[in-house]
């Protein structure tokens, strides 16, 4: 009986010997264009053939030393690949840092790997920025276009530009542009500035890394605002004349060409109505003649004054004529 059972065993063994030779193990490479920047790496591997097995684990693993195998940090996929490339990434790396990697597979218990590489992650790198020219001004808004060099050794998580009346940071105002973006010009809108004011802008863009910043733009905002003019009593009221006073508050972003008071027998009159007409304005109140009105008649009075950038009307008064 004893016998029997070493020849059974015997059979048992010479048959899974056999089997294990007829077993094809799956053949990988590691495809040579591996992207790799200071934090991060993603390489592709090839099943050059799959074998004739099921397998049940694939992926890359990788160390600093060299020969890596599955004990070492990994990425791995379960179940027979749907393709025959794949591209892994691998992350938390260690910048300015030389690593080894082999793509595996297994199969059973029978682990088979690629090709060596060696790559080395770049050092800390932040991106470069250049801050550009104004291409547009409006009214408390200025447009600017910077550009991305490069985005440096990780990838750009934010992008625009900031301004103040010194050297601005990003703790100062700023836009906030967060498009996948690692080279190439952007538009940055800058709103609620100050006219006829000395701002200073520098580009910037952040990744991992830092936050770099462009070069620094000096740019004046121009003056774009009309007078302020304020209307103020009439004074010695009769049956055809009046006298109507006015300030102006302020004279604006440029020189005062016209002022005075303009008149109508209906409400809101403007320069189109009867006028005085004054030059050269300057701030401070003024006085005006009105004349040829009509007595028992009700009138409305405002002062204006003029500029390059516009009309301006203060209040609207009225009177009744004797």
């Amino acid at each position: 009986m004893l016998r029997y059972s070493w020849l059974i065993l015997l059979i048992f063994i010479m048959g899974a010997c056999k089997l294990e030779d007829q077993l094809v193990y799956p053949e990988l490479t590691i495809r040579p264009n591996w992207v790799v920047t200071d934090y991060d790496a993603t390489i592709t591997s090839e099943f050059v053939s799959l074998g004739n097995a099921s397998i049940n684990v694939y992926g890359i693993c990788w160390n600093k030393t060299g020969d890596p195998t599955t004990r070492d940090s990994l990425v791995s996929y379960s179940g027979q690949p749907p393709i025959e490339v794949f591209s892994s990434s691998l992350s938390d790396l260690s910048p300015a840092t030389t690593y080894y990697a082999r793509a595996f597979s297994r199969i059973g218990l029978k682990t088979s790997y690629s090709n060596q590489i060696t790559f080395k992650t770049l050092p800390i790198q932040l991106p470069s920025v250049s801050t550009g020219n104004v291409t547009d001004e409006a009214i408390g808004t200025l447009s600017i276009q910077g550009t991305i060099n490069t985005q440096g050794a990780s990838a750009i998580t934010e992008y625009g530009h900031c301004w103040g009346i010194s050297t601005p940071t990003i703790n100062n105002q700023r836009t906030i542009l967060t498009s996948t973006l690692s080279q190439g010009n952007f538009t940055s809108q800058l709103r609620g500035l100050n006219n006829n004011t000395k701002y200073v802008i520098r580009a910037y863009a952040k990744n991992a890394t830092g936050v770099s910043y462009g070069n620094e733009l000096t740019y004046i905002t121009s003056c774009k605002s009309a007078p302020t003019v304020v209307s103020n009593n009439i004074d010695n009221i009769s049956a055809q004349s009046a006298i109507a006073n006015g300030t102006i508050s302020s004279i604006g972003c440029s020189e005062v060409t016209e002022y005075g008071h303009c008149w109508s027998t209906t409400p809101n009159p403007t320069t189109a109505n009867q006028r005085t007409i004054f030059k050269q304005g300057s701030a401070g109140a003024f006085s005006s003649a009105l004349s040829g009105l009509s007595s028992k008649t009700a009138y409305y009075v405002r002062a204006y004054a003029i500029n390059s950038q516009g009309t301006s009307y203060g209040n609207q008064v009225s009177i009744i004529t004797l």
